[in-house]
């Protein structure tokens, strides 16, 4: 990453460390001569002079913004008019010619702790290339991962010894919608697919002797050899999924003959893998030993791509609620992060039917600035959500599909056909919902990928409204496959007009969030995976003309470790929608040019309107009086990309992030 210095300079009226000095001697001279020591007041602010781009609702350009020793932003306007109100010991940071200051990127919807898991894992991420605009991998890197048994040959495993025979080979990332099946590979002479019989591929390209959990890029499946279900059965036989599996949704695929095919579904179903790893971070909520200096590297991997907050979107476990809320209490960690606790965790604990632990209360942060106090915004903005999956993955093969839709049966899913739901129903996910509906405590984010279950959020959002009114924002998370009669029905829900069984149902503020890798990288995938009334034509992914039209807001997110923490490759994606054909990116082209969105529209939605999906926005997303000055400074203005004036190919993922401020100061500096 290219970095460009910020010049420090005093502000207007100020003087040096030895004039102060002396200032402040004279000062005190004097004071003894007339009425006794009276010492100098001195002056916390620090002024930020450059471009500013607040993204407020006004969409105002400033020259400076002054911020006071809590990091609350104090006034944004003009230079002359903050530097004239300035005394001695405020600072200024002026930036260079041609930078900008914006509000801190948000990533509304990623997991925390598989992104670091992922960094731990080194030569074990399987993941195929990306695009040529934001590959960060070496041509040989990409040339081993182009297809699914190279990549899975490429783990170099140890041959098993005593010690190691239960030992599990954990990888990550494996994606077979974009990497190419090649039969014949690790000397297997069948041609069975690899979706049919993992199981057996694993054997053969990773390892026969030893336990082999693979991780999916989707994070909704999962790949075991048969060594690793012996680990896990623990001898018994038959084997039977635990309880938790079926019970969470979750499923342990058979072939025809009852067999298991080594394809595990949903994050319940490799729950009891992942269960028997060592690294189990993932269920336990714990970090593997000696993995501390590659967790640093993730975590300063996403201040340096100018993220500032970031929501952790699947904490299941209360575990992992307060591993998250440590993490970000450490003094060293250089961001803030809200939580959204899965419906399970957030419930009673129940023990022998008996109560052991209530059901969990929505969080803030402890502190919040205001005029009238003494207090900085912590890193730790509390967990407020719930969060509930409807279905599971599009590329995944698992994305609840209604009519224009089906999965084409001679795609990468040919026996997927509609795919599938997480609940029976509409009304099921509406009773899931319904005991911690009532007191309008939490707010619901629903992860829905296909548009047969989005209509079954919005299904569940109305019945429940009906029932009991909720004043609290609810998210749609991916909101993947579009259907417009769907977003319509988004749209008269925020607007209060939504008719559902002969009723008006009362506004809902209900919200988008866009995986808008979706469009980038699985693109081509999902054209060739997905049917619409019968082709592959006009696929409508991300539909965020459908949000415009219906005056629904929407944020884009990572969903990482599903695809990188990057805020400016989520505006070039959203600006161009620009999808790549894998494996060698050859073929490219535009999908769904009427979805495309504006920089400014995308620039949002990393900043002020994830804060608001979150009701985080009275502090951060803005750059506004009385907010937290919690800024990134990039080496060029991404508004003067916009298409119309730079042409198709678009460089904002290559705009060098300078630096990010926290409440005003520099998480990376030690001042």
């Amino acid at each position: 990453m290219q970095h460009h210095s910020i010049r420090k300079a005093p502000a207007h009226g100020l003087v040096g460390r030895r004039s102060l000095a002396m200032f402040g001697a004279l000062a005190m001279l004097t004071s003894c001569a007339t009425k006794g020591p009276v010492a100098p007041v001195v002056d916390d602010t620090t002024l930020f002079v450059g471009k500013i781009i607040t993204l407020d609702d006004k969409g105002t350009i400033a020259e400076a913004v002054t911020v006071d020793r809590h990091g609350r932003i104090l006034k944004v306007g003009t230079e002359k008019d903050l530097s004239a109100g300035l005394g001695v010991g405020s600072k200024r940071v002026e930036l260079e010619a041609g930078q900008v200051l914006l509000p801190g990127f948000i990533d509304p919807h990623l997991h925390v702790l598989p992104t670091l898991l992922q960094s731990v894992l080194g030569t074990h991420n399987l993941a195929p290339c990306l695009p040529p605009p934001y590959n960060l991998s070496t041509p040989e890197e990409c040339m081993q991962h182009q297809d699914l048994l190279s990549a899975l040959s490429s783990m170099n495993v140890a041959p098993a010894t005593p010690e190691t025979a239960t030992q599990f080979v954990l990888g990550m990332n494996l994606d077979p919608s974009r990497q190419q099946f090649i039969s014949g590979k690790c000397g297997v002479k069948s041609t069975v697919a690899f979706m049919q019989q993992p199981k057996l591929y694993l054997d053969a390209c990773v390892s026969k002797e030893r336990p082999v959990l693979i991780l999916d890029q989707s994070g909704h499946l999962a790949y075991v050899n048969e060594k690793a279900f012996e680990i896990v059965c623990k001898g018994q036989k038959p084997c039977t999924p635990p309880n938790s599996v079926t019970q969470n949704g979750g499923r342990w695929v058979v072939d025809s003959k009852g067999q298991y095919t080594g394809l595990l579904e949903e994050a319940a179903g490799f729950a009891p893998f992942l269960e028997a790893t060592q690294q189990g971070m993932l269920v336990n909520a714990t970090i593997p030993k000696g993995s501390l200096q590659d967790l640093h590297k993730a975590i300063q991997a996403l201040r340096e791509a100018g993220l500032t907050t970031i929501a952790d979107g699947g904490l299941s476990s209360r575990s992992q609620l307060q591993l998250i809320k440590l993490l970000a209490e450490n003094p060293a960690f250089p961001l803030r992060i809200t939580g959204v606790v899965t419906y399970a965790a957030a419930g009673p604990i129940v023990k022998d039917g008996a109560v052991v632990e209530q059901a969990l209360k929505p969080t803030g942060p402890k502190c919040t600035p205001s005029p009238t106090n003494d207090c900085a915004l912590p890193k730790w903005l509390g967990a407020g959500a719930i969060k509930l999956w409807v279905d599971g993955s599009t590329q995944g093969c698992t994305a609840l599909l209604g009519q224009p839709y089906v999965y084409s049966a001679k795609g990468h899913c040919p026996d997927a056909k509609e795919g599938q739901g997480d609940f029976k129903s509409s009304k099921d996910l509406a009773d899931a919902m319904r005991p911690l509906w009532p007191d309008s405590a939490w707010r619901f984010q629903l992860h829905a990928n296909g548009n047969e279950a989005n209509q079954w959020a919005v299904d569940a959002f109305s019945q429940l409204q009906l029932e009991q009114a909720n004043t609290h924002r609810m998210l749609l998370i991916h909101n993947t496959v579009g259907q417009e009669s769907v977003s319509q029905a988004i749209g008269e829900l925020r607007k209060g007009t939504h008719v559902a069984g002969q009723k008006t149902v009362p506004a809902v503020d209900l919200r988008v969030t866009h995986l808008i890798g979706h469009v980038a990288y699985w693109g081509d995938a999902l054209a060739q995976m997905l049917e619409k009334n019968g082709a592959h034509t006009d696929i409508d992914i991300d539909p965020v003309d459908f949000d415009r039209r219906n005056g629904i807001p929407f944020s884009f997110h990572s969903d990482s470790m599903v695809t990188p923490a990057r805020p400016l490759w989520f505006v070039e994606q959203a600006v161009t929608r620009r999808t790549w054909a894998y494996p060698d990116f050859k073929r490219t082209y535009v999908l769904g040019p009427q979805h495309a969105t504006t920089v400014e529209e995308a620039l949002r939605a990393v900043t002020i309107e994830p804060a608001r999906q979150h009701e985080i926005d009275g502090w951060v997303g803005s750059i506004e009086p009385g907010k937290v000055a919690d800024f990134v400074v990039l080496g060029a203005n991404p508004l003067d990309y916009d298409p119309a004036k730079a042409g198709s190919q678009t460089p904002i993922s290559q705009i060098p992030v300078i630096r990010t401020y926290l409440g005003g100061k520099d998480p990376a500096s030690r001042n």
